[in-house]
Formats: structure tokens, sequence, C-alpha cells
């Protein structure tokens, strides 16, 4: 396992305190940066270990909603190295200025200035983005260009991000002169038209200023305490050195490109499960340099019984497949899959029976579930609702949550 450079002078505040309404129910007793992934990892999971790859030692992970399961996972996943600096601790929010709980981005680091002292620089990242970068090349960028604030972007074609995502416009030095907030018609990029820079939320500053300008807008009462709405504006209108640095330039090795997705939505965290057991997946589970790891587990391994077949899926330790065709899905641990069921396109959480000749496509299946025997799901939406089923109005997924009972046997 190869790490970038150490940098003891960067602290990182790790952003993991979102409600992720619009991934209910899957968010219904969890936050979203703890949701599970790729059949054993939570959200989290990738970009604490891009982070610590990149040579970033002290990691804290900011949370607010449902933050049980999050801070079992992180503590379970980080007990405190012994006559190491290497930590990721985990804080929860605690009103450290005043009676108000987190009200924005901006406003959960400001209320944790506190812990910066001694270091030089603050590196924000979102923790409920699924990303794989190294971080070290982002601040590389930041200390050549000497700046106060470097935002990282993306570059998408323009009528991707139309009306989706913050923009950033820049000059010809990547020197960024304003932020648009979801334009209709996104700023074009110098020297690349039809592609604009569409802001990842993850940023890193200088501790001082970033003081500075948070201390500020937490006196501003009409602001929403928010980087994209407030911070960085007010930033730009005080001409202080705001750059971004291109995601895609970014390295790696010589085998992986870096790779990010927001999965904010039912259909988005569907898409980057299925991506993950496709042929070239662009975010590589099995690489030895930049290994994703989590909590051992104690589960036997996974067992593939009489007759099944299986093209393009993951699985966990305890899976039992007997008899059952996969496609294209990821299973959690101690999942049963039953004689003459199929099963194409699903994510199941942990400890989910697929009872015998179950057929089911395009569902995402929360833990401790029973699908009774014959059942159809995922082809009609009339009988899915009679069932009960959550049907997504965007992307048509079908949803069962943790422990649901079915109200037809």
């Amino acid at each position: 396992m190869k790490r970038s450079r150490v940098m003891d002078d960067v602290i990182v505040f790790l952003l993991a305190g979102g409600s992720g309404n619009r991934l209910r129910p899957l968010t219904s007793d969890r936050a979203k940066p703890a949701v599970p992934f790729g059949g054993k990892w939570f959200i989290i999971d990738p970009a604490l270990y891009s982070l610590y790859h990149s040579g970033l030692n002290t990691i804290k992970v900011l949370t607010q909603y449902n933050s049980q399961p999050l801070i079992r996972h992180v503590s379970m996943c980080w007990p405190r190295r012994p006559n190491t600096e290497d930590y990721v601790e985990v804080i929860p929010a605690q009103q450290q200025t005043g009676e108000d709980w987190y009200t924005g981005t901006a406003n959960a680091v400001h209320q944790n200035l506190s812990q910066t002292f001694g270091f030089d620089l603050v590196a924000i990242f979102a923790g409920d983005h699924i990303f794989k970068f190294d971080a070290s090349q982002m601040r590389e960028f930041h200390d050549a260009k000497k700046a106060d604030f470097t935002i990282c972007g993306m570059e998408l074609p323009v009528g991707e991000a139309a009306g989706r995502f913050g923009v950033i416009v820049v000059d010809e030095d990547s020197r960024v002169i304003d932020f648009q907030e979801k334009p209709k018609y996104p700023a074009e990029i110098p020297g690349k038209p039809g592609f604009c820079y569409a802001s990842m939320g993850n940023y890193i500053a200088g501790v001082k200023i970033l003081r500075e300008v948070l201390t500020e807008d937490a006196k501003d009462t009409t602001s929403s305490h928010d980087f994209g709405n407030d911070v960085i504006p007010a930033m730009i209108r005080g001409e202080l050195g705001v750059y971004v640095y291109n995601f895609a330039e970014n390295k790696v090795s010589d085998q992986e490109r870096p790779y990010w997705v927001d999965v904010g939505t039912i259909g988005s965290y569907h898409q980057a499960n299925m991506d993950l057991a496709g042929e070239n997946p662009a975010l590589n589970l099995y690489s030895y340099e930049w290994p994703i790891m989590t909590p051992p587990d104690k589960e036997p391994p996974a067992k593939p019984a009489r007759r099944s077949t299986v093209e393009y899926s993951l699985f966990s330790g305890g899976d039992i497949l007997d008899g059952t065709s996969i496609l294209r899905s990821v299973l959690g641990r101690r999942v049963i899959a039953s004689f003459g069921s199929e099963i194409t396109e699903c994510i199941f959480f942990d400890r989910v029976i697929i009872g015998e000749g179950v057929k089911i496509s395009r569902t995402i299946v929360c833990e401790d579930v029973v699908i009774p025997p014959h059942l159809r799901v995922g082809f009609s939406k009339e009988e899915d609702r009679k069932l009960g089923i959550v049907i997504d109005h965007d992307s048509g997924i079908r949803v069962i949550p943790r422990g649901f009972k079915f109200l037809k046997q």
C-alpha cells in the first residue's frame, strides 16, 4: 500500500452530517454517509481512504443527523493507532457556538474552528460523495498558486451542469471570478467551449483566512452559512485569492484515473452500485495500492450451491446462493438466495432472504427483509404498490425498507 507524502500541517473536516432526504427510505434511520455501498462498505469509506492514502493524518468526521451507525462504523474502522499521529475522530454536533445545531456547511466548520489550532491548512471534503483521488496534488496546486482558498472543480458539459450544479467561473489563470448557483446558462471554461467547472464541494484553505471569513459569515443574519451560497461569493467580492483545481488532472496511479460521483438520489445511488459490478468499473475495489478497507467480519465465505449462475455481481461474507440466477447485482452479508430465484440489477443489504422462485429486478432491499416465495417485484408498478413497496418517482427503482413485512404473503 502506497501513501503520498504525509501532510502533518493539514487538518481535514469530512462533512458527514447530511440527512439525505432524497435517499429515503434508505436514510430513515442513518445518515447518508452510513448507507451501505458495494455490499460491505459505507458511502463514506472511499472518501476516508482516499484522504488517508493522500497523506492526510488528522481527519475529523463531523456528524449530526442519525449519527450512531456512522460513529460505530468509523470507530471500528479507525481505532487510534498507538505511537502514531494517524487518527480519524468523529465529532458529533455539540452546539459549540450557541444554541443552534449545524445550520449549513460553513457553520459546521465554524463551530469546530477550535480544532484547527496548530495547523496551517484546512481541507474540507464531502463525506456523502463517493470519490477516489490524491488530495496531495490539490494541496500542491494550492501552494503553487499561493491561494487563500482552493475549490475542487469537475469539467462538465454545459448542458449537463445547467440547473444541477454550482458553477465556478474562472479566468485564464484558473482564478475564480464568480460563483453561479445552479445557473440555467453556465459560464464556460476559457479556451474550452461547451464545458464548465462544477463545484464538487471540496476545498482547501489557509487556517487564518478561513477563521476570518467564517467569523464574518457567522455575524451575518441574512446568510444561510453555506460555502457555495455565501462564503465563496463573499471571498470573491473581497478579492481574496480563490482558485479552482481541475479534478480531471488528478492522477491516482499509472493505471487509475480519479473517480467522483454524487449519490444523492435513489437512481444515482443504484447506478453507482451497478457500475461497481460492471466489466470495467471506474472505481477499482481491487486496487492494492489504494485499498478501501472496512471492519473485518467473522462471516464464512460466500457459497454458491447447486446450479447457480452469476454474472457481473458482488458478494459478501456469509452469502448462500442455492440454485439461483444473479445478474449485475450487489449483495451484502448473510444474504440467502433460494432455489429458482432470479435476481437482476438489485442491491441487497445485510440479512436479506429471497424465497424460492422469486423474480426481482431493479430493487434495493434493506436489512432484515424476507421476500416470500414466488413473488414478483420490479415488473409492475401497480402490483408493487399493492404490496406496499416504495417506488422512486424519478428512476422507477423499487425500495424495500429495513424489516419490511409484506402485505400479501
